[in-house]
Parts: structure tokens; sequence; C-alpha cells
């Protein structure tokens, strides 16, 4: 715990790392949120996978052209607009549903309201990489990076069933737009958010993704978010089986309580060998607690303790990814770098939505369960074959410049 108690000592890191753990209740909320808000109103868990599955492709598809944009022109010039914007999209979701909307424009509504997600998640780990850029404390902020992750994880499906309850479904969706809208606006008023340097120059040919260690960490995680995408949709669906659709935000809960743990634990002290050495050995670890949980689905007890041995191998995983690829982006697209990451996440989170929606219907969880596992052991194959790729740290780089200063030239 001393790591952490110095970390938030920190002046700097303090408040940044405070209003973005607000912003990150979301994405645990948003799935989980429109599934209760269209089975509420009678829409099929086809429908709930198909929006929500566009929600997570309008986060993909803008989230490097955010990235891009905050690159260049600064964090707090794109994350006030997208915190409105997504707030008012969110709305506009809440009432198409209740309003018996078709499925094409609810579809829609979903697209253009991920779209304008601020990009708060990858704009504070390179805060993070520049006030640390070596040393324990760096790792420790990455852990905490990916752990506030995970507590949204926890608070944030309690939350949507709770809203869900005490009020309506609607407001459970609306409500995890307002925790966004908060918390990046909170994060874009830090004097640190507002000091973070942008790109003077011109953006490189190819961008972030002319790094090739970025490409494959990105391809590696997009299959292994294809799980994540499987797991969201098909525990609510496993909760509703055994007569009980409230315990969908208990058993979602348990698998983030269990990364929760384990990116508490790893980022409290250091640990041998390289990164990518390490995130081989987790990768391989999560295909293989994912590829065990079809075999529990018929007991609750072993379900329970399926999720929590998933989540207890994701922290890691996430937490060795961001960090890697920090140190194989190009100085100057790093931003750009962390959205297409976390693109290549909600593509692969949309797909297994998508995917675990139909799969429902036609053999149930245990075949969604069984397809999510697969795509993870694709992604730990991605990753043991590209071991050297993943070695080379990039020493390229374009000019930064922070706000007020004139550019390098």
């Amino acid at each position: 715990m001393r790591a952490y108690l110095e970390l938030f000592s920190h002046r700097d890191a303090r408040w940044p790392l405070l209003t973005s753990m607000v912003a990150r209740l979301t994405p645990g909320m948003m799935i989980l949120a429109l599934v209760l808000l269209l089975r509420g109103y009678d829409y099929s868990y086809a429908v709930a996978g198909l929006v929500s599955a566009a929600h997570q492709l309008g986060v993909g598809l803008a989230s490097p052209v955010q990235g891009r944009l905050v690159d260049r022109f600064g964090q707090a010039r794109v994350l006030v607009p997208d915190a409105i914007a997504y707030l008012a999209g969110t709305v506009w979701l809440a009432t198409a549903a209740a309003n018996d909307t078709s499925v094409a424009f609810l579809v829609l509504a979903g697209l253009c309201t991920g779209a304008a997600f601020p990009p708060v998640t990858a704009s504070s780990r390179v805060l993070l990489s520049r006030l640390f850029p070596t040393g324990q404390l760096r790792e420790t902020a990455f852990a905490l990076s990916s752990v506030a992750v995970e507590l949204g994880f926890v608070l944030g499906p309690l939350l949507a069933v709770w809203i869900a309850q005490a009020g309506t479904p609607a407001w459970s969706v609306v409500l995890a737009g307002a925790f966004a809208a908060a918390g990046s606006l909170g994060y874009a008023s830090t004097a640190a958010a507002r000091a973070t340097p942008r790109r003077a120059g011109r953006r490189p040919r190819g961008g972030a993704l002319r790094a090739p260690g970025v490409r494959v960490i990105a391809l590696a995680l997009a299959f292994a978010a294809v799980a994540f995408g499987v797991l969201d949709i098909t525990i609510p669906a496993v909760a509703e089986l055994r007569g009980d659709r409230s315990d969908a935000g208990r058993l979602i809960a348990t698998l983030a309580t269990g990364s929760l743990t384990a990116g508490i634990v790893y980022g409290g002290r250091p640990w041998p060998g390289t990164l990518p050495g390490r995130l081989r050995t987790v990768a391989t670890t999560l295909a293989l607690a994912l590829a065990a949980l079809p075999l529990t689905v018929h007991d609750p007890w072993l379900f329970s303790a399926g999720l929590l041995l998933v989540g207890v191998s994701l922290a890691p995983t996430t937490i060795c990814a961001f960090q890697l690829l920090d140190d194989l982006a190009i100085r100057g697209t790093q931003t750009e770098a962390q959205s297409w990451l976390q693109s290549a996440v909600v593509f692969g989170v949309a797909l297994g939505s998508a995917v675990a929606g139909f799969a429902i219907e036609t053999g149930g969880p245990p075949l969604a369960f069984g397809v999510g596992a697969i795509a993870v052991g694709v992604g730990a194959a991605v990753v043991h074959g590209r071991q050297a790729v993943l070695s080379a740290v990039t020493r390229d780089t374009c000019g930064l410049v922070a706000d007020g200063e004139p550019p390098n030239r």
C-alpha cells in the first residue's frame, strides 16, 4: 500500500486520478444499463446485443480520431465538448427506447452516443506517463489506472441495477452518461491535464500505428476483448435463466472484484521479468481461465468461482498491455496509441456482444462462453508469436509543446 500512498501524495497526480475514476464508472454501467433498458421495454436479447455493440462500435471508431485531436490540440479542448455530447446522447437513447422506437433507430442512437464518449482514460494514461516516466511509481500508476477501470466494473453494474430498480432503467442509462460527463469535465479542469504537452509538428505518416508493437498489442487485445463482450451479454442471460435478472449485477461485480484485487496486488510491488514476458504469462492464464468457464454454468457456486478466476487474470493482462504500449508508441502519438488500444478493445467487445446475443438465442450461455474462450486463445497466441516485436522499444519521436509555449522547430 505504500506505493499507492506515495502516488496519491503527488500533488499533480491526485486530482486527475480521482476525477478520471468518476468517468470510469460509465463503461461498467452502460452495457448492463442498456440491456436492462431494452429488456424492460420487451426488446429481445439479440436487439440488446446489437444496440450495445453499436455503442461500443461508436466508441471504437471515434477513439483514434479523438486521440489524434488530443495529441494535436490538448486534452481539455477535446474532453469538454465530448462530455456534453455524450450526456445528451444517453438522454436520446433512453427516450428512444421508452417510445418503442425501431431497432434501426436504436442502433443509430447507440452508435452516435458511443462516438462522443470522452477519451479520458487514454488522456489520463498519457498524463501519468509524463509525470512518472520510469520506476516503481510508473508501474503503480498504470496499475491504478487499470484498477480504476475495474472498480468501475465492480460499482458500475451494481449502480445500474440499483438505479433501474429504484427508478427506471432509463435513469440508469442517463446517469451513466452523467458520470462520464462529470468525471471528464472535472479531469479537464485540473492543472496537470491543461499542462500536458501537445504535438507541435506534423503527425508522422501512419500515426501511432507506424510502431509495429502498437499494432501487435492492439490485435492481441482485440481478440481478448471479444470475450469481454460475451461476458457482458451472457452473464445477465445466466441470471435471467435462473429466475433473478437482478443477480446480473452481483455476477458481473464478482468478475470485476477478482480483477480489482489482482490489479491492486500487482501494482503494489515490483515483479520479476520483462513486460513482454509478463504479458505472455498473464494472457495465457486468462485464456485458460475462460476456457474452463463454460463447464461451470450449471452450478451457481462454480460459476461465481470461475468468474472470480477470470477476473484475477484480467487486470494484470491489461496493466502490462497499456504500460508496454506506452513504451512502444512514438512520442507525440501516445494518446492516439492509447486510443487505438481502446478501440481494439471496444471493437472486440462489440463483436462479442453481437455474437453472444445470437449464441444465447441458439445454443444458450455455454455456447457464448465457448466463443469467448476461443477468441482469448487467439489473442494469447499473437502475444506468444510476436515477443521480439514487443521487446523492441521505439526511439522515434515528434515534437511536443505545452499550451502557451512556442513550438520547437
